[in-house]
């Protein structure tokens, strides 16, 4: 098996996300701290996103398309009435899960630096992003998921 600490990390992250949203309605979804920051519809939408590009990095169609353009890092801000259900974002995330793990355990990526380089960080970037999604579970009002 190849990647495995990457593929540690994005299991967890996957395990995390599905805790953190679990019971979370569409309206919850859109609630942004009154600090600033992105909602949790947001951050979930950019983390599909983020899949897509390592399924590219390792040779797999992405799943998604110019829909979720309003989820790219640098996107226009667009107003809750153009995201997508979360019900559909969760579903669309748990969608992949399997394929984009068995392709990383067949993957041998060490011959490429820049390819290992870039679907590590993306593992990174991803677990950063479940790490919000746990604070922003408690401040639409529901008690933490992660014990």
């Amino acid at each position: 098996m190849h990647n495995y600490e990457t593929l540690i990390v994005l299991q967890s992250s996957h395990m995390v996300l599905n805790r953190n949203l679990k019971d979370i309605s569409h309206p919850e979804s859109l609630v942004t701290p009154a600090q600033g920051g992105n909602s949790i519809n947001w951050i979930l939408g950019h983390i599909i996103v983020s899949r897509d590009d390592i399924r590219e990095l390792i040779g797999l169609d992405k799943l998604y398309g110019e829909d979720m353009k309003m989820y790219q890092r640098g996107a226009e801000a667009v107003s809750t009435d153009k995201l997508m259900d979360f019900s559909k974002l969760l579903e669309m995330f748990n969608t992949g899960q399997n394929l984009l793990v068995d392709k990383l355990k067949e993957t041998d990526l060490r011959g490429d630096n820049e390819k290992y380089r870039m679907v590590t960080f993306l593992a990174f970037h991803e677990a950063y992003h479940a790490g919000q999604t746990g604070i922003l579970r408690r401040i639409i009002g529901k008690e933490g998921a992660i014990r």
